[in-house]
């Protein structure tokens, strides 16, 4: 949506914004994706209006490119292509947007599994979250997203883009639905489907190896190597992405339970819907 700048009504409405970094840094994005004039990961984040408030609590983000791509546009514009975003800098910006719209407190239910638990609201200060990213391992992101395997093969691994995320979780959800409604009709290749989709996402490139070594990064290629890798070789990619996967912000918060006065420690929930909403 794009408002008429010479519109006197809109002075006091449309606020600055804030100043937030994307916990990636903004160290994997190929021209085009962020604005030329972003440094460092550091985008500036509009306050909310009601209308895009609004199309977040009604839609689910995650199986939504095009909300997203509504939302920055109004929200966040240094992003020029909201759909090739990083999973993990679009959980932040969840946070940016709520921060920027209302202030660092924000209210959440939970309840602690005492015996006498019940669901309260609790007020916490997302400033310590924003402020304290688990990113200083990507200063090594040359030797965190690399596996050389035992055959000389060697994978450069890459984080999970938004649009990949999307693509697996459709394909996740299209299986679990025909599992539930008839659990027989459901393939091996189905759910071999699902493993290389999740393998293929998180990889950017295949090199032979010496001698005379190749880099290959044409998907199908990759894809095709995939199916033909063992086992062992399949659940090392996992555990090298698992392991490289382990920065961004830590969304777990400390919580005094009401009932029976024990902390405890609660995942603040980054569904769209859910997060908005408390």
């Amino acid at each position: 949506m794009t408002t008429n700048p010479l519109n006197p009504l809109l002075g006091k409405v449309k606020l600055p914004g804030k100043v937030f970094q994307l916990p990636s840094k903004g160290l994997f994005y190929q021209t085009g994706v962020l604005a030329e004039s972003v440094h460092n990961g550091e985008i500036q984040v509009k306050p909310m209006s009601a209308l895009v408030e609004l199309k977040i609590r009604s839609a689910d983000l995650l199986i939504s490119t095009k909300i997203i791509r509504e939302v920055c546009t109004e929200c966040a514009p240094e992003i020029l292509k909201p759909e090739m975003l990083l999973s993990k800098d679009v959980d932040a910006l969840f946070l940016f947007l709520v921060t920027s719209t209302y202030g660092n407190l924000k209210v959440i239910r939970s309840m602690h599994d005492c015996e006498k638990g019940e669901v309260h609201d609790y007020s916490v200060d997302l400033e310590p979250i924003i402020s304290n990213p688990r990113n200083d391992s990507l200063e090594h992101r040359d030797v965190l997203y690399t596996l050389d395997l035992d055959n000389g093969q060697i994978i450069r691994l890459k984080p999970v883009i938004f649009i990949d995320a999307v693509d697996m979780l459709l394909l996740r959800q299209a299986v679990s639905k025909k599992e539930l409604d008839n659990p027989a009709t459901v393939t091996n290749k189905e759910m071999e489907e699902i493993v290389i989709r999740d393998i293929i996402a998180v990889i950017e490139s295949v090199s032979t190896g010496e001698p005379d070594s190749v880099t290959v990064t044409d998907r199908k290629m990759i894809t095709e190597w995939i199916r033909a890798l063992s086992k062992r070789h399949i659940d090392l990619i996992i555990e090298a992405a698992n392991r490289s996967a382990d920065w961004g912000f830590n969304m777990v918060t400390k919580l005094t339970c009401k009932n029976c006065g024990a902390i405890y420690d609660h995942n603040i929930e980054l569904n769209p819907i859910n997060f908005f909403s408390g």
